[in-house]
């Protein structure tokens, strides 16, 4: 017995396997687009150099500074210092605070208290980097009495470190 009509038959199988080969690219491209945005999220926020980096800024500031700079932030009405410049009403030896921040190549470090609510909620007010922005947004707080570097390189990575007292 022969089939007459054989047409439709390869239309509807041709249909069937490329939605499932099309479904299989969509999983496939959706996978790695998430996968690579984890691996580039991880090469820019607090990867281990920046992190140490930071660690040695940290050293520095509670060496001897940490006293001045958390009196400054509890008497300003911001929610952050900005460090950058190493002002000498907050460091005793400001000379080598700007060559330890040179030398790690930073370009903006921010000192904030560990609840990062009020430095969220007014993000729009500032003039830092909109990657800077989103970065610290990312970051998660908790409600301690602490405080927090926020370190922008110059290499467009960031990373950030609590001051535990």
């Amino acid at each position: 017995m022969k089939k007459s009509n054989k047409k439709g038959f390869v239309l509807a199988e041709t249909i069937a396997v490329s939605t499932v080969v099309m479904t299989s690219l969509v999983i496939i491209y959706t996978q790695f687009v998430s996968i690579n945005n984890s691996y580039n999220r991880s090469f820019k926020y607090n990867n281990v150099n920046n992190l140490y980096l930071v660690e040695n800024v940290r050293n520095y500031i509670t060496d001897g500074n940490l006293n001045k700079l958390v009196n400054a932030l509890e008497e300003s009405n911001s929610s952050y210092i900005d460090i950058t410049s190493c002002p000498n009403n907050y460091f005793l030896e400001y000379i080598y605070c700007q060559t330890l921040f040179n030398y790690a190549g930073i370009k903006t470090i921010l000192f904030t208290k560990e609840d990062l609510t009020d430095l969220k909620n007014n993000l729009t007010n500032t003039n830092f980097s909109e990657t800077m922005k989103e970065f610290i947004t990312r970051i998660s707080t908790s409600d301690e009495d602490n405080y927090r570097l926020i370190v922008e390189f110059t290499d467009e990575t960031y990373a950030t470190l609590k001051i535990k007292i």
